[in-house]
């Protein structure tokens, strides 16, 4: 077959009208692609706590001694590990427990839902108001040299984006504990990741007492 006999086999509608399903082919199978991967991810969200401090524990300042600050501060952070998708977070419920088990509630927070892009990060720092600690053992527990306990669990819903497609909502629900020694900050260093989950109760609570008393996010 000569070259112009080639040209004109490419052009004839039925040469073009397979091209064209090849295209629709390629494409569908793109989207299917996309659309598995989106749906099937199961890497969460990094969450960890970079700083935690109860000023009532910290006994190495004066001012605390004799003055009950019933309040923590505290500075969450929120990781999206993904660098091909994005994620969506619903509202999140925080919820404050003092001792390693979700026995006795606290305190109880919310950060308005928000967009995250890929490998993006981001710092919630605010201060929450806590009612029912039992501050006289905890303060005596520091003031002799020992450490307590207080447990923050987290829970909210998430969705993945890759280009315009979104997956299902997906709970995201983590709890860790943090350790507090006589300055009133944690004793681990470093940032402590948010990992086992919580229990379903405790969220049921925390929710209703969020929603009366929503907090307000700060970035």
């Amino acid at each position: 077959m000569s070259q112009l006999d080639r040209m004109r086999a490419m052009a004839h509608p039925i040469f073009i009208l397979y091209k064209l399903c090849c295209l629709i082919v390629v494409f569908i199978i793109t989207l299917l692609i996309i659309l598995i991967v989106v749906n099937t991810n199961t890497v969460r969200p990094s969450c960890s706590i970079k700083n935690f401090y109860v000023p009532a524990l910290n006994r190495l300042d004066n001012s605390n001694a004799s003055t009950i600050n019933n309040f923590i501060f505290f500075d969450l952070e929120l990781k999206n590990r993904l660098d091909q998708i994005s994620v969506r977070y619903d509202t999140i419920n925080l919820t404050f427990f003092y001792g390693p088990k979700p026995s006795l509630p606290i305190g109880y927070y919310t950060v308005r839902g928000f967009y995250q892009g890929k490998k993006k990060g981001a710092q919630r720092r605010d201060v929450v108001e806590t009612h029912g600690v039992p501050w006289f053992d905890a303060v005596n527990a520091v003031s002799n040299g020992s450490t307590v306990v207080f447990r923050l669990e987290l829970a909210t819903k998430v969705k993945f984006k890759e280009w315009f497609f979104m997956s299902k909502k997906r709970n995201l629900a983590v709890s860790a504990t943090v350790e507090i020694n006589n300055s009133g900050k944690k004793v681990q260093k470093k940032a402590i990741k948010l990992t086992s989950g919580i229990q379903a109760p405790a969220q049921t609570q925390a929710q209703a007492q969020a929603q009366a008393h929503p907090g307000k996010a700060a970035i």
